[in-house]
């Protein structure tokens, strides 16, 4: 444990930490010690979460560029593709034309990932990032199912119950989609149940529970 805390990763964790704590009431302070982490994934994180509880800043969008260029500065198309979710979610809401460039540039790094489960983690990552952009949503959605379908087991089962869940108040048809290309398991038990509430509530013109 302690040779954990003294590394890069380690360090990086306490940083963030502090980062998250000071963000919305320091966020110079909060920016200066994101900037001084070292390693890569946790510095992408904290500068986001800076850019997170100031979207109306000026240089929110410059912020969100240096947590792009930290993700991006990884070597595993996963670890790039995941960790770079994080400034991307934000970007959609601030700047969705630069969250396009993004995206693209993301969907070419993830589809260098060898490993299908990794690769179908990154395409998570971006997909669920992306949702609220229905231009994004549908860019991201075809490699995901593609993605999907090649990958199998309880970890593939997961992803698939989280992006359809995330999906099925946005594009009900693509949750569908998704589901129907699989066979039913406990893991997307509760997908499916929502997609099922979802068309009984249609059926009837009765609103969804909350």
């Amino acid at each position: 444990m302690e040779r954990f805390r003294q590394s890069a990763a380690g360090k990086g964790v306490v940083a963030r930490a502090e980062v998250a704590k000071l963000a919305k009431a320091k966020p110079k302070q909060a920016l200066e010690i994101a900037r001084g982490i070292e390693h890569p994934w946790y510095r992408c994180q904290a500068i986001t979460s800076v850019a997170e509880v100031h979207p109306a800043a000026s240089a929110v969008k410059d912020w969100l560029q240096e947590a792009m260029q930290a993700a991006q500065s990884q070597t595993e198309p996963n670890r790039v593709a995941s960790v770079a979710s994080w400034p991307l979610r934000v970007l959609v809401k601030v700047d969705e034309a630069s969250a396009a460039t993004h995206t693209k540039a993301l969907l070419k790094v993830i589809a260098l990932e060898p490993h299908g489960l990794r690769k179908l983690d990154g395409l998570k990552g971006i997909l669920v990032a992306v949702a609220s952009s229905a231009e994004l949503r549908s860019l991201t959605f075809t490699p995901f199912l593609q993605a999907a379908k090649a990958s199998q087991g309880w970890r593939t089962e997961r992803i698939i119950d989280l992006v359809a869940r995330t999906l099925a108040p946005l594009d009900r048809s693509d949750a569908m989609s998704l589901l129907s290309s699989r066979p039913a398991t406990r893991y997307t038990k509760r997908s499916r149940a929502l997609l099922s509430q979802m068309s009984g509530a249609s059926d009837t013109g009765a609103p969804l529970d909350t």
